[in-house]
């Protein structure tokens, strides 16, 4: 190779390529990680339904971070107490070569309390949203569930959730497997709201045992294919369908629920023999007893706008017969 082609490749090919590399070298060790600590903040704080706070944040070769002792804390209403979750370690990747092209593709992954995780990948474009997300051992007591769904929660989750969510529901598709073991709700102090029963019911800790959950999602409508749990208190059962949307408060719900009662919950404590006892003579729970003894709801409305929970007792549930 001749002299003046040496010189040609260095300053025409490699010196362009070491700026190249300097300026993104530069640039990831410059980085105001700071200020992006303080946008994620901001951001997740922005409906004002939760707070964060992030011990520290650093970066994880080019294109990812690292984020260490993260809480995120439920904003509470009233005189409830707010829910906080811990994530001791969090980190996040971008691929460059998927924005390039107009996706945002993002791998995560995070270590939960109590030696749990989460981890997958998640991606959006104009065309579909995808999530891709693995849980093991994840603790459900220590997530902010409890002030989504009015009534403490524990136990502990894994499965798998494979999601693709169209800009047009023909091309929405995938499927959900969890399960819970230790499923328990209640703690004998925060009423459930129930529709019709005014500031609702204060029940015992109930022991559900294990719940399995398998929603399978075909052009746009999530069939629940398997929705039960059965333990000491009670055996419970849900079906129907979840339809998906893109915007998430365009998506809706259409499901029945079940829930039979032990006699050895109804009568754990005066409280609860005076609860069932009232339960069997109020008229607005009246519809909801099916003819073997149970209690039936359907849940019906939007994510959007509002969801209702509609007395059912007499409608046929094939899954629980």
């Amino acid at each position: 190779m001749s002299d003046r082609l040496k010189k040609i490749l260095l300053y025409g090919v490699g010196a362009p390529f070491f700026f190249l590399f300097s300026v993104v070298l530069g640039a990831y060790l410059t980085f105001p990680y700071e200020h992006l600590r303080d946008f994620i903040v901001q951001e997740a704080e922005r409906g004002g339904t939760m707070q964060i706070e992030i011990e520290s944040i650093e970066p994880s070769w080019i294109t990812g971070v690292e984020l260490e002792n993260v809480t995120i804390a439920s904003v509470p209403e009233g005189d409830e107490e707010p829910t906080t979750t811990t994530i001791p370690h969090a980190e996040g990747r971008i691929s460059l070569l998927a924005l390039m092209g107009g996706t945002t593709e993002v791998t995560f992954g995070s270590e939960l309390a109590g030696n749990g995780s989460i981890e997958g990948e998640f991606s959006q474009s104009e065309e579909s949203t995808h999530i891709q997300a693995t849980l093991d051992n994840v603790h459900l007591a220590g997530l902010p569930i409890a002030s989504a769904i009015g009534v403490p929660v524990a136990g502990r989750a894994e499965g798998e959730i494979d999601l693709t969510i169209g800009a047009e529901a023909v091309n929405t598709e995938g499927n959900v497997n969890l399960t819970i073991s230790n499923l328990a709700f209640a703690d004998g102090e925060t009423p459930i709201e129930i529709e019709g029963l005014g500031a609702g019911l204060t029940l015992e800790r109930m022991d559900l045992g294990t719940l399995n959950f398998n929603l399978v999602v075909e052009r746009g409508t999530g069939a629940v294919e398997e929705l039960h749990a059965s333990g000491d208190h009670a055996e419970f059962w849900g079906a129907g369908s979840i339809r998906l949307a893109q915007q998430f408060e365009r998506s809706s719900v259409d499901m029945l629920f079940r829930i039979a009662f032990s006699d050895e919950y109804k009568t754990s404590s005066p409280r609860m023999e005076g609860l069932f006892a009232l339960l069997e003579i109020n008229p607005q729970v009246r519809p909801a007893r099916t003819p073997a003894g149970a209690f039936q709801w359907r849940v019906t409305g939007s994510m959007g706008g509002r969801i209702r929970m509609i007395p059912s007792g007499n409608v046929p549930m094939p899954q629980a017969e």
